[in-house]
Parts: structure tokens; sequence; C-alpha cells
């Protein structure tokens, strides 16, 4: 993945720039602009003019270059904004693969603010829900677990019964938990294999518009904190901005997400009142919560979730670069490293049926690996409960899950409740990380009351 990790431009600055009726390929000074549409990257064989079927043309270079510097006058006076039509997405182009993911430079990103949208381009017609009316993948700036620019990828689903004012929106978290950007929601929204899509249509059959981010970030961050809560903070920002969402600053927020979703859920849930104060958010539900990232890893070890100890490691690497993680790996766990980081949890190749039952020993010289002060230093960092939320919770939690040891999650809702945060906490009985899922319906219904005004359950003593 460090191919992808490499601050470039985007498409040359290439525009369309339309003049009725005819269109002419031009250039822009600077391509980043909020909202702004990208273009086809112009070829020899699409360079030349596009007549319109209405006329000929019958405008000369001298009015296209007047008109371009009028463009140009009022996006930079802020009255209008340049718009650049980026191709509908490629069902079969990986993200990996695709030009839409490549980040503009550090000083682009610098030069604009978190949650401000730097390119989208439609999905096509009937992903993800017969119930779409249309779809939008949105690039923005956001920052990373170190707090500098990074550009990070949102999918926003706007349905058929959306009204036309009063509009809501749902922020879902997904749990991809993935090493490889192929994995994200985007990436399998464009080909309408995300799992997930039954957790969000109901909220879209409600009418509400729903926004899913990539907010692991275009380096795959599993697990990292800080990075997660602002990719999905600013990712809100986004779609509120995105104007053919027909959102705004008043528009009230839900966040839903299980497993890693409910990670990174929940620490967005946290980070809210100091990063993004201005939001409206009403709530959020979240379950399967990782609260302890070295808990779980040492829960999964030699199970059939072992891929999840590997994992988290790896990710956590990516958010800490000071953690060089083949200076502790054996030879195996070398090799181990650099596979793991082209797998994910809910796709293809996939991390669990690569490691099922392997054990960290097998891959790490210090059988202790994991209780090293520079692995327990990073872990606190990103143990949930550093902050209060400043919103009302719903947390469900299968009390015999595989991965999650569920006394984290006990001693988490008692921290919030002893914090003054509303929360309703549902022990789900059950022994399976997979069956708990099936919480999120209970978590929708919350977020759907939360929006509605209705009174705030509180299960704290």
């Amino acid at each position: 993945m460090g191919h992808r990790n490499r601050a470039r431009r985007g498409p040359n600055g290439r525009f369309r720039t339309l003049h009725a009726p005819h269109v002419w390929w031009t250039r822009f000074p600077s391509p980043y602009r909020e909202n702004a549409e990208y273009p086809k990257r112009p070829t020899p064989s699409n360079r030349r003019i596009v007549k319109a079927t209405t006329s000929k043309p019958t405008m000369n270079h001298t009015r296209t270059l007047a008109g371009l510097i009028g463009l140009s006058a009022l996006a930079l006076t802020g009255l209008s904004q340049a718009q650049q039509l980026y191709p509908t997405v490629e069902a079969k182009l990986k993200p990996t693969a695709d030009n839409f993911y490549t980040s503009p430079s550090t000083s682009e990103l610098t030069s604009v603010t978190p949650g401000t949208v730097l390119r989208y381009r439609a999905l096509p017609a009937g992903s993800l829900s017969t119930n779409l009316k249309e779809g939008w993948q949105l690039m923005y700036r956001s920052n990373n677990n170190k707090n500098l620019p990074v550009a990070m990828v949102t999918t926003v689903l706007i349905p058929k019964s959306v009204p036309a004012t009063g509009r809501k929106l749902l922020s879902y978290q997904a749990f991809y938990d993935s090493l490889t950007l192929d994995c994200s929601p985007s990436g399998q929204a464009t080909s309408n294999a995300l799992l997930e899509k039954t957790f969000f249509n109901s909220a879209l059959n409600k009418g509400y518009i729903v926004t899913m981010a990539d907010y692991e970030g275009l380096e795959s961050q599993w697990i990292v904190a800080r990075n997660s809560a602002h990719g999905v903070l600013d990712g809100i920002r986004a779609t509120l901005r995105f104007t053919k969402a027909g959102l705004n600053a008043t528009t009230p927020v839900g966040m839903l997400g299980y497993s890693g979703g409910g990670f990174a859920t929940g620490w967005a849930a946290e980070y809210a009142p100091s990063y993004a104060p201005e939001l409206k958010i009403v709530g959020a539900a979240e379950g399967g919560l990782p609260v302890n990232p070295i808990n779980v890893a040492k829960k999964v070890d030699g199970t059939f979730w072992a891929g999840a100890y590997i994992g988290a490691v790896v990710g956590l690497s990516r958010g800490y670069p000071e953690i060089n993680v083949e200076d502790y790996a054996t030879p195996a766990g070398v090799e181990a490293v650099k596979d793991a980081g082209t797998r994910c949890l809910t796709g293809f190749p996939n991390l669990l049926t690569a490691y099922a039952y392997k054990n960290g020993t097998d891959y790490y010289k210090d059988p202790n690996f994991l209780d090293l002060p520079v692995m327990q230093a990073i872990n606190r960092e990103n143990t949930m409960g550093q902050f209060t939320p400043k919103i009302p919770l719903h947390i469900f939690q299968s009390i015999g899950d595989q991965l999650m040891p569920i006394a984290d999650v006990d001693n988490l809702v008692a921290t919030y409740c002893a914090r003054g945060v509303k929360v309703e906490y549902k022990r789900v009985w059950g022994t399976d990380h997979v069956i708990g899922a099936l919480g999120m319906g209970g978590g929708l219904t919350y977020l759907l009351d939360r929006f509605d005004g209705k009174a705030v359950p509180n299960t704290c003593k």
C-alpha cells in the first residue's frame, strides 16, 4: 500500500469548460475546489472539441479564454465554483487502480479546512439500494492520527423518498476492518458487494440520507482511534457541505456502527466535542466494541479469529510509524506482515481464513510482544474512554462474543455513566460476534427516536 500513500496531484488540472452550446477541453489554475467534479483525464482521442447536437460551433478561442478567466475570478471570490466532471464509477475498477483515490498534494490539502470536498463522482444506477435516487462518492480533507492533512473518501446515498426539506443524515460506519483500500466501503459500494447494506437500507427507506466514510483513510489505518474519529467527523462535514445532498449546518446527524464500525463510531462520539463541536449529532449507536485493542488481540490469539491479532498490529503500525513491526517479527512474521497488508476481515483476500488458529508466538520474537512498553503506550491511546461524549449513546454487546471481552465494554459503560453520559446499555445473550450484529436493528430504532425528539432512555444507575 506504500505506493498509495504518496501525496500526488489530481488529473493534471484538466477541466471541461462549458460554453453553450459547445464544449472545449481547457486548463484551469487549480483543480481542487470544494464540491468540484472531476473530468476524465483527457487523452489524444478525447481532447477534440465536442460539438453540441443543437448547432455548429460559433465561439472562437478568444471567447473561450475570456470565459475561463471569468470563471476563475468567480471561483476565487467564492461566488461560483469550478464544476469538473469525473466519470461515473467503474464497477470493476479497484480503488488501488482508480485515479479518483489519488491524493492531492500536501500543500493543496493544507490550503483547505477539514471536511472540504475535494472532488466527487456519481455511483452507477441501482447501487446498494432499490430505493436509491442517487449516489455519490466524495473525496474530502481530513487529519490523520498525527493531525497531518490527508484525503479520505465517503459514499453518500440519497433515497428516492428523501423529503424536500427537513432532511436527516445517518453516518454509518462499516465494519470493513481492512488493511487494503480495495476492501473499503466505497470500493465495495461500486461493485454492489457491500454486505452491510441491509443495516442502512432501513434508514434509506425512512427517507434519511446515508454517508459511509472510508474512515481508515487511504493508508488503511485499521483500529487507529484518532484517525478513525477524524475520518468519520470530516466525512459528516463533507456530506453536509455537498450541495447535491441538500443538507446544511443545522441538519441532525445520527451515527451507527458495529465491531470496527462501532470502534469508529465510539471514537467519533468521544472526539466530536473538541474536534467538530458544530455538528448537530443527536446520538450514536455502537456495538461489538473493541474497547481495548490489545485485550482483543490476546483473546483471539490461537483461535479462528487470530487474523485480527496480526491485522490489528499492522493497522496500528500504520498510524504509529515509530513501530517498525518487522524489528520485532520472526522471519515468518515479516512475511505475514507483508501478506496481511493485502487482506481484510470481511472481503477477499480474507485475513481470517489465512491466519485461523495461528499463534502470535509464530510471528513475533518476544512471546510478550503485546506487553512491551511501546505497545502498551500505543494501546492506551487507542483504548476507548479517553474522552467524554456529549451525546446520548446506545451500546449493545453480545455476552459470549468470541472477540470482544465484555468486561471491557461493561467498564466503558460504567465510565461513561460516572461522567454523566446518558447510556442505554443492552447486554445481549449470545455466543457469536457475527450474530451480535443483529443488534444493529435496535441501534437504528434508537437513532430514529433521537431524530424524532423522543425521551432519551438511560440505564445508568
